[in-house]
C-alpha cells in the first residue's frame, strides 16, 4: 500500500521493496530508499564495496563491526554509518541484528549494485564517511560535513503514550517503525503505521505522532 499527496507519503511494508529504482520515493525528498532490514544473523556481513549514491546504516539493534574508508568502528544498537558516495565499506556483525538503509538518488555512473574494486575498478570518493556511536547519537548530528543532506539518523525509544506534539516541519522529516506501531496524524488525516511502514512528510506538513502501546521508531531528517 502506498498513500501519496503532495505533503507526505505513506509505504506499507510489503509495498516497501525498491532499493535504487525510479519511482520509489517523491521527488522532493534526496532519499530513493527508506528500509527496514529484520532479523539479520550472527556473523552476517557483507563485502568491500562503493555505490554511485550514499548511503546510511542505522542498526537498531546487534553488536559488530563496520568499516568505513579502511578505519573499523564498533557497531552497537542505534550506531548510524554513514558512507558518502564513493567510499568503500562493509561490516560485519557478531551478534544477531537488524537495522534500517537510507539511500539517495544515484548519481554518476548511476550503477545499482555494490560496486567491487576488483571487478569495476577504483573508486572515486566524494567526502570521508562518518560514524554516529549508539550511546552518543541522541539528537540532530553535530558536524554533518559538507556533503551529508541529513541533520539526524537516529532510534527513539517511545514510551506507552510518548510521542511528538503537534508541529509544521521546517525540513523534511521520515518515520519508519521497528517495533511496535505508531499513530500518525498529518493535516487532519490519521493512520496507523505498523512494523516496517515508512511515512516520508515534507517540509511545511503538520503533523504528530503518538505510541499509544511504546515503539521504536527511526527519525531521518533532512
Amino acid at each position: 500500500m502506498m498513500i501519496k499527496n503532495h505533503n507526505y507519503w505513506i509505504i506499507s511494508r510489503n509495498s516497501n521493496t525498491v532499493y535504487w529504482g525510479d519511482g520509489a520515493s517523491p521527488d522532493w525528498t534526496v532519499i530513493n530508499s527508506f528500509m527496514w532490514h529484520p532479523a539479520g544473523r550472527s556473523g552476517r556481513g557483507v563485502e568491500p564495496h562503493y555505490h554511485d549514491a550514499d548511503e546510511v546504516w542505522i542498526f537498531a539493534s546487534g553488536h559488530g563491526e563496520a568499516w568505513v574508508g579502511g578505519t573499523a568502528y564498533d557497531v552497537t544498537p542505534n550506531t548510524a554509518v554513514y558512507t558518502p558516495m564513493g567510499t568503500v565499506h562493509w561490516f560485519q556483525m557478531l551478534t544477531e541484528f537488524d537495522n534500517v538503509s537510507v539511500v539517495t538518488r544515484l548519481e554518476r555512473q548511476k550503477r545499482p549494485i555494490h560496486i567491487l574494486e576488483e571487478d569495476d575498478g577504483p573508486p572515486v570518493p566524494t567526502v570521508p564517511g562518518f560514524v554516529l556511536p549508539g550511546a552518543d547519537n541522541n539528537g540532530p548530528i553535530a558536524d554533518r560535513g559538507s556533503r551529508c543532506p541529513f541533520t539526524e539518523l537516529r532510534h527513539i525509544d517511545f514510551e506507552a503514550g510518548a510521542g511528538v506534539v503537534e508541529s509544521t516541519l521546517s525540513a523534511n522529516e521520515h518515520w519508519l517503525v521497528d517495533v511496535g506501531s505508531v499513530i500518525l496524524t498529518i493535516h487532519g488525516f490519521e493512520t496507523e503505521l505498523a512494523q516496517g511502514d515508512v511515512a516520508m512528510l515534507r517540509a511545511g506538513a503538520v503533523r504528530q505522532l503518538s505510541a499509544p502501546d511504546g515503539a521504536m521508531v527511526c527519525l531521518v531528517r533532512e
